[in-house]
């Protein structure tokens, strides 16, 4: 585990997606304000977090250990979303994902933003040389433009930019060329967090790849460093 350092600006990594609670609720301890998170996985649940015996947390149960304890112990499927802004730990979430789950989400204060113009998902997996050229431009700066619109985070205020593994398919996806605005947020944000999700870069890694969850991790945060000295 890498935590968080407000002078180093270093990502907090972890192995599952929902354990990114921890750097979010140190974060949240440090700022004293619930802060907005901007998410990039390949394919988000959003489902309530109380779904698998898991009781609603009430707002301010970031502040209790035991709770967050319990949480990192119970919560899978991406529940961790919902989980957070009950709890008060983060004021908003923005996903972009390869793919929107079929349910709306638990929380009214997550927004999904499906990728523009890609392949029906099942055509995707059988077909994974028509969907390369969309895999590979994930993280570029069009692709983000396009797909959040005027909804990128506010140049002047603090928030959590969220990469899970998962949605680096190809090792073209993190051409650092086509990575400026990518680079910019991540360098700009007051926590990155990233998680490894290895099982799942294995499972859904393109034909040809040689990926791993940490090989991936480790080159984005090569990625963020490099634009963070630009700044």
């Amino acid at each position: 585990l890498i935590l968080y350092s407000m002078m180093k600006k270093t990502p907090a990594l972890f192995d599952l997606h929902h354990q990114v609670l921890e750097a979010w609720c140190a974060l949240r301890r440090t700022l004293g304000i619930p802060v907005p998170v901007w998410s990039f996985d390949y394919h988000t649940d959003t489902m309530a977090a109380f779904r698998n015996a898991l009781p609603p947390p009430e707002s301010g149960a970031w502040q209790q250990p035991e709770m967050v304890d319990f949480a990192l112990k119970t919560l899978r499927h991406d529940e961790h979303f919902d989980w957070a802004l009950r709890a008060g730990m983060v004021s908003e979430i923005h996903l972009l994902s390869f793919y929107a789950p079929p349910e709306a989400p638990a929380h009214p204060a997550i927004k999904v933003y499906p990728a523009p113009g890609f392949p029906e998902q099942n055509e995707a997996l059988n077909q994974p040389e028509m969907f390369r050229p969309f895999a590979a431009g994930f993280l570029s700066s069009e692709f983000i433009h396009r797909a959040f619109g005027d909804d990128l985070p506010p140049p002047d205020e603090p928030y959590i930019l969220d990469i899970d593994c998962d949605a680096v398919l190809c090792a073209a996806a993190l051409d650092l060329s086509k990575l400026e605005l990518f680079g910019t947020l991540a360098a700009k944000a007051a926590l990155v967090t990233i998680s490894r999700e290895n099982d799942w870069v294995k499972l859904l890694k393109l034909p040809g790849e040689n990926l791993s969850g940490g090989e991936t991790a480790e080159k984005l945060c090569r990625i963020i460093d490099f634009f963070a000295k630009k700044i």
